[in-house]
Order: structure tokens, then C-alpha cells, then sequence
């Protein structure tokens, strides 16, 4: 059996192979994210918990409004985790963008700055939540920057997490009683 090619922590085969399958099926390309979360009522714990389903097995999540909002402090706020899980995305996506260009990296880093208002989250005014929204890629490689930047372009068009920012996402929901 060959040996798996790796680069900059990419598995380009698996990538490849997976770009092949949805190019001849983009049906292939569909995902299907379904989770469940409950809202914990333990006094002084953190306030959410979910356990996300991995290749790898479950991991149990939790978050916690910080004190200000009516939380205890004792996990990530779920803004926080939305913010994370963004940046993640965007800087995942840059990775595998520079390893399917054959660009070596040594280091390479994401910074966030986000300005956030609550007014709205505390039902005392109407104002976006998210007033402004940037990332700030620090590389350590040989690259030149016409190079990093067409990665940074590139990867602003292909992370699904900046599509989502970009761009309106029907949301619906609804309550249902249990027994």
C-alpha cells in the first residue's frame, strides 16, 4: 500500500479523492449536520452541554454565558465558540489551500479582532450584534506575498464559515413540548 501524502498536516489524498467523488457526483458534496444540546439547570455549572459526534468518537461540549449575561464564567460563551469556530474554519481552510498550492509553511496563526454589541442580546436597543469582523493571517514561510495573499483570496472564496458570514442563511425555528 502506498504511503499517504501529507503536507503542511494535509491529507492531500484523501482531499483529492474526495474533490474527484463530489466533481463526478456533487450530490457527494451534500452534508447533513444534525446535533443536539440541552440546557443544564445545575446551579454554578456551565449552562450548555452538547456531545458532538467525530471520525474519532464523541466529544462532550459546554458553554457558559459569562457573569455579566447571566452566566457563571466556567466555559467559552457560545459567541465565543461561534467566533472560534469561524476563525478555525478560515485558517483551516488558508492551511489547505497553501498545501494543495505546494506553498511550505513553518508557522501559520490566526488573529481575530471582532467588536461585538449586546444591546440587542439584552433587549435594550436594535443594533448588529457584530459591528465589525476581521482576520489577520500570520505566516512563517518562504512564500513571497503575492503568494499569501492569492492563498488568503482563495480561501476567503472556498471556507464555508466566511461564505456564511458573507451571505444571508435561512434560519428557522420552533418549539416542541416533550412528554
Amino acid at each position: 500500500m502506498a504511503e499517504e501524502r501529507v503536507f503542511g498536516n494535509v491529507r492531500l489524498d484523501r482531499l483529492e479523492e474526495s474533490a474527484r467523488r463530489v466533481q463526478a457526483d456533487p450530490s457527494a458534496g451534500l452534508l447533513q449536520v444534525e446535533m443536539e444540546g440541552a440546557w443544564r439547570f445545575e446551579e454554578g455549572a456551565p449552562q450548555y452541554g452538547s456531545v458532538l459526534t467525530t471520525p474519532g468518537g464523541p466529544v462532550e461540549v459546554v458553554a457558559d454565558f459569562p457573569p455579566p449575561f447571566g452566566g457563571w464564567g466556567k466555559a467559552p460563551s457560545a459567541i465565543q465558540y461561534c467566533l472560534y469556530a469561524s476563525t478555525a474554519c478560515f485558517l483551516s481552510t488558508y492551511a489547505l489551500v497553501a498545501a494543495q498550492e505546494g506553498v511550505a509553511l513553518r508557522s501559520l496563526r490566526v488573529r481575530l479582532q471582532a467588536r461585538l454589541d449586546m444591546r440587542s442580546f439584552l433587549g435594550v436597543g436594535e443594533a448588529p450584534v457584530v459591528e465589525s469582523f476581521r482576520w489577520t493571517v500570520l505566516a512563517d514561510t518562504d512564500a513571497d506575498d503575492a503568494t499569501l495573499e492569492r492563498l488568503r483570496v482563495l480561501a476567503e472564496e472556498r471556507c464555508p464559515a466566511t461564505w456564511c458570514l458573507r451571505n444571508p442563511v435561512p434560519v428557522e425555528s420552533e418549539v416542541r413540548r416533550t412528554a
